[in-house]
């Protein structure tokens, strides 16, 4: 690893009642338009937003800011082997304020690094393995000056960050309703932990209300 240096990590979610941040089919439409405002103020305060392909894939999401203004940021998909489509929003929406970063592992296609690298966008290689490795990664974009990353992640990212310990702050906005479903993805995937002693701690550092929704934030317990 480059260093011991890593950028600040702010996971950012809308979420039901129930936990769930899309539903059974995928759909994440949870926020409202007050929410997104707060999201896209959030998103002013950071060198990069990051998201994982299934994001890119099924969303097919700009990663851009609205109703405020801004010199732009960049944006860093975790991709291990390359599969979001060329002409997805990241990689064609105003690159010039909103560079892309793709981080895939030592294993991806070379035609597929020389494709997009026809687009301008930059490849990060991290990980010898299936999946990017992100501890490995974090020094890599603390040197390239990005010292704040807003994580908005499906349930899989968002628990690679967790079990590595990564993540210095939550921001959840709570929606009011319940959405159920063993296969809708939650706010947090992967395998978990057996005991809850192992799970790291969070300090609740704000909680603010309206129209029903509840937005809570949390930072790292010192």
């Amino acid at each position: 690893m480059k260093g011991n240096k890593r950028p600040y990590i702010i996971l950012s979610a809308a979420m039901t009642i129930d936990g769930k941040i899309a539903s059974k089919t995928g759909d994440p439409d949870i926020s409202d338009e007050e929410d997104w405002k707060s999201v896209h103020k959030l998103r002013t305060e950071v060198d990069a937003i990051m998201v994982g392909k299934g994001s890119i894939i099924l969303d097919n999401p700009k990663l851009h800011i609205k109703y405020y203004d801004h010199k732009g940021y960049y944006r860093v998909v975790l991709d291990s082997n390359l599969s979001i489509p060329i002409e997805s929003n990241v990689v064609n929406y105003k690159p010039e304020t909103y560079p892309t970063i793709i981080v895939t592992t030592e294993n991806a296609p070379v035609d597929k690094i020389r494709e997009f690298g026809s687009k301008n966008v930059e490849i990060i290689k991290s990980g010898k393995g299936r999946r990017v490795d992100v501890v490995e990664l974090m020094p890599i974009l603390y040197d390239k000056g990005i010292k704040r990353i807003l994580l908005e992640g499906g349930g899989n990212l968002n628990w690679s960050f967790i079990k590595n310990n990564l993540v210095d702050e939550i921001r959840i906005a709570i929606a009011p309703w319940m959405v159920g479903g063993k296969d809708a993805v939650s706010l947090v995937e992967g395998e978990g932990y057996a005991k809850m002693l192992e799970s790291p701690r969070y300090c609740l550092s704000n909680v603010s209300s309206r129209n029903n929704y509840v937005t809570l934030n949390y930072k790292k317990e010192k």
